[in-house]
C-alpha cells in the first residue's frame, strides 16, 4: 500500500468472504463497486486519510491549500493520467499513482506565491460498467479572498485522452467557475454512460474536497 492510499483493496476474494457472495462464481465490477461503496468508511480508512492530509497541512508552510480525498468505488483500480495546475501546485506528497477499488487516495494542493489560489485538477483512468476504459476528472477552485470568491468543485467522466489537449482545460475552468460547492458528473449531457463522479468542497482557507468515483445506480 502506498503512502497516500488508505484501506484494503476490495477484490473478488474480498467478496467471496461475504455470505452473499461465497458461492458466486460470476462476480462483476458492479458487485465490487457496490461493496466498496458500502465500505467507504470501514476500518476508519477515511479518518486515516484525513489525518494524513492534516499532517501535510501543518507542515506545508503556506496559508492556503486544498485537502483532496478521492474514494474509488468503481469496481476496478483507477490509475493517474495527468493533472492541471491553473494556480498553485501539489504539496509535499505526490498524486497517488493508483487507487484500488475500496481505497481512499489523498493529496494536498497548495497555493504558490504570488498566486492567490489553489486551483487544480487531476485525471484518473478507470472503467465504465461495461469494462471499457474512460477518464475521470476532478477539479477545484480555492481562492484566497473568501469575502468575494467562494470555493468551487467540478467533475467530469469522458472517453480516454479527452483531458490531454491543452484546449480542453479552458472549457473545464469555465465550467468549474460556474459550478458550486458540489457537482456530480451525471448532471452533464456528455457524461460517460454508467459512471458517476461526485465532488464536494468546503469554503475555508484549507477546505476538504471529497470526490467519490462510482458506477451509476450502485
Amino acid at each position: 500500500m502506498g503512502d497516500a492510499v488508505f484501506g484494503n483493496p476490495i477484490r473478488n476474494s474480498t467478496l467471496r468472504g461475504l455470505l452473499e457472495f461465497e458461492d458466486d462464481y460470476n462476480i462483476t465490477s458492479i458487485d465490487r463497486a457496490r461493496v466498496a461503496l458500502n465500505m467507504k468508511n470501514a476500518e476508519e480508512k477515511n479518518v486515516r486519510a484525513l489525518q494524513y492530509l492534516e499532517n501535510l497541512k501543518e507542515n506545508c508552510g503556506v496559508d492556503l491549500g486544498t485537502l483532496c480525498l478521492l474514494y474509488n468505488a468503481t469496481g476496478n483500480t483507477i490509475k493517474f493520467v495527468t493533472h492541471k495546475n491553473w494556480y498553485g501546485n501539489i504539496g509535499a506528497s505526490p498524486y497517488p499513482m493508483e487507487i484500488a477499488n475500496g481505497q481512499w487516495g489523498a493529496f494536498l494542493h497548495v497555493k504558490r506565491n504570488p498566486d492567490p489560489n489553489s486551483d487544480g485538477a487531476v485525471v484518473y483512468r478507470g472503467k465504465d460498467p461495461t469494462e471499457v476504459e474512460c477518464d475521470w476528472m476532478v477539479s477545484w477552485h480555492n481562492h484566497d479572498n473568501k469575502v468575494h470568491w467562494n470555493t468551487k468543485a467540478y467533475a467530469k467522466v469522458r472517453e480516454i485522452d479527452h483531458f490531454l489537449p491543452d484546449r480542453t482545460w479552458g472549457t473545464i475552468y469555465d465550467s468549474m467557475l460556474s459550478s458550486g460547492y458540489f457537482h456530480d458528473s451525471t448532471r452533464d449531457n456528455d457524461n460517460r454512460t454508467g459512471c458517476s463522479l461526485s465532488v464536494s468542497i468546503g469554503n475555508d482557507h484549507f477546505p476538504i474536497a471529497v470526490a467519490v468515483f462510482k458506477l451509476q445506480d450502485v
